[in-house]
This record gives C-alpha cells, structure tokens and sequence, in this order.
C-alpha cells in the first residue's frame, strides 16, 4: 500500500518541479497540491488506521517526503511537517483525534512547539493564552497544536503541555518572508483565551497508554520530528547532485563521494527506524545507545546534504552554478538548517558525554 503512495506522489512531481519558482516568488504552495498529496494517501501515511489511515513504516514516508522535496524543497518540507503532525496527534485522547479527524480523515494540522503560550485552570478545563512564530503551513490547517507552559494561582510554571485548538480560536498573522523555504508559510500564530478541555491537551506518553498504542506511535517522541525536519534536505541535495553525477570519473570522484554519502545517511536512518520500530513491536524500550545513535545520523546527513551541494558548487563548470535552482535550493537548505533538528553541535555534545558515561538530559535528544 505505501509503494502505492510513493508511486502516485512521484507521478505529481513533475508538476511540482514546474511550480517550484513559483512558489519561491510567491512565498505559498498552491492548494491544489495539497489536494494532490490527499488523493495520492501522502497524508494518511501516519494517520491511525481507526481514522482511515495507513499507520505506514515511518522510513516510507520519509522516503516520500525526500521525493517531494527533491521536486521542491519548500513544497517537500511543508508535506512533511503537515504530515508529521498527524503521527503527533494520533497520541492524543482518542476523543481529541475525533474532534479533528471526526467529520473529515483529510483534516490537517499544524504544530508550534516551542512554549511560548500559558495555560492556566479553569474548572476542569484550561485557558489558552499565546503567540507562536514559524507555524508551517498555518494556511493549509484547520487546527493548531500550540506548546504551552501551564501555570499554577501563584504564577509558576508546573507543567509543559501541547493544546489543541481549532481555527476558530486562533488567528494568523502574516509574518513568513525568509530568504529560503519561502513557500512553506510559517507564520505567526495567536491565540487569546481559548478555552481548551483537559482531554485536548498532551504532556508525555504515558506508559499505560504506551501499551495501548500501535508500534508506529511507540516511537521515541522526538524522533520523527527530527527526521523529518533532515530528509528535505537530503532531497535537495540528491536533486543538485543529479546534474553532475553522469560525469564523475571513477567512485572517488568528489561528486560520486558525496553521492554515496547521502545514500550512507539514507541507509543508516532506515536502520535506525527499522531498529526502533522493532523494539516497539516488541514492547521493549529502546536502550539510550539506539536513540542516541539515531539522532546523530539524523544530524549528520544535515551536514552530508549541506556539504553535497557545496561540493557540487565548488565542481560545476560556471553555467550549473548560476542555474537558479541551484541558488534556490541553496538558499532553502540554509534556511531548513538552521531548525532545532539539525544542531550538530548539541547533539554530538551528547553523543560524546553519553560515551564517556556521563549523565545527559533525554529531553535534549
């Protein structure tokens, strides 16, 4: 079934290549491409099985996400995010996952999640309170997954939790004019006094509920985020590096050697999500080498895409390189690596305290 998606997503890539100066130009990805990426299953990959969808391998979608975003990087990276927020939500009370999906399975999310809101008590429910900057794909979602601190009569913080608020509650400001990714809509979101159910809201997987979930939801929580927020990348990169491929002389070929990196980081996030799914399948928790070891691929093939195409820069012949999708792409992959998943620097940090035995903070990973 999700070869079957990967199939119809590759049939529109074509169309979405076409598009992809536009959406540069115009800063939005038509939504009609959203209804393309519907009726291929593209956004039912992760949605739950009860809700009509597929609860497909995580390395599947991905793979498709990288496929769009070799078409186009902005039209790639808002898929994913919309995409992904889905597998967020399927953890949630079940009723909060009927709210949405409900009345319509195609309803879309998005998701900001840094606690930049405040939720307070209200009775049995909590008050709602916020702005939140860089929401991809705000325009293209009916509700909102906002991270909030929750805070008690006194003022202080007790708790971090994700509210769920439809669009009713919210309101979108437009904000979104970055020098790459220009198509994705980030935009500032704002929310004042909504009032949310307690059954709309999410703290950390419980592991009561953890024995309820489907092996798809029983994935470290950060770890599809992560990866998500890196395959872009890799598309963009595979993409650039199409051009020069044919003419790279033998396989140390500076070319041909950044071609087989990215195929590495590929094959080392797809053992890794393999090796993750199988703990999950066998109600085991991962050990803290396998997730460790998991995030640092993940960040690693961000360096391996941003490198590929300076390779691919630094061995073009002069007309590649003032080709406009070059400095498009470019500009998309500096963008897309400057998001919390791609901090190399914080993440082999704890690489390397977890290898010497020193005690780290698992909500970093």
């Amino acid at each position: 079934m999700t070869q079957n998606v990967r199939g119809a997503v590759r049939q529109a890539l074509p169309a979405i290549a076409a598009a992809a100066a536009d959406v540069d130009r115009t800063g939005a990805v038509d939504p009609s491409v959203i209804t393309d990426l519907h009726d291929a299953g593209f956004f039912a990959m992760l949605r739950p099985k009860a809700f009509g969808g597929m609860e497909a391998d995580p390395a599947e979608y991905l793979a498709a996400t990288r496929d769009l975003s070799a078409a186009c990087t902005s039209t790639g990276w808002l898929a994913g995010w919309l995409g992904v927020n889905t597998w967020h939500l399927s953890l949630f009370d079940e009723r909060a996952q009927r709210d949405v999906w409900g009345q319509d399975p195609r309803t879309l999310l998005c998701e900001s999640y840094a606690p930049t809101g405040r939720l307070e008590r209200v009775g049995d429910e909590f008050r709602l309170s916020g702005r939140w900057n860089r929401c991809t794909g705000i325009q293209h979602a009916s509700w909102l997954m906002a991270a909030a601190v929750l805070v008690g009569e006194d003022g202080a913080a007790q708790d971090f939790l994700v509210a769920l608020v439809p669009r009713a509650d919210f309101v979108v400001e437009t904000s979104w004019n970055s020098v790459g990714l220009r198509g994705i809509g980030a935009h500032d979101v704002v929310v004042s006094g909504a009032v949310v159910p307690r059954y709309r809201t999410f703290g950390w997987v419980s592991g009561e509920q953890l024995g309820r979930l489907a092996p798809l939801y029983r994935l470290p929580q950060p770890t599809m985020y992560t990866h998500t927020g890196t395959v872009p990348l890799l598309g963009a990169a595979e993409n650039i590096l199409a051009a020069l491929q044919p003419r790279a002389a033998s396989s140390v070929d500076p070319v041909a050697m950044a071609c087989s990196d990215l195929a590495l980081s590929v094959a080392q996030m797809e053992r890794n999500l393999g090796d993750l799914l199988d703990s999950a399948r066998a109600d085991l928790a991962p050990d803290s080498d396998l997730v460790l070891r998991s995030r640092r691929d993940q960040v690693l093939a961000t360096e391996r895409a941003v490198a590929a195409i300076r390779t691919f820069i630094a061995h073009s012949d002069g007309r590649e390189a003032g080709n406009p999708l070059v400095e498009r792409v470019w500009r998309d992959v500096q963008t897309a690596r400057t998001h919390v998943a791609s901090n190399v620097q914080q993440v082999l940090a704890l690489v390397g305290r977890h290898s010497f035995g020193m005690e780290i903070d698992e909500i970093l990973w």
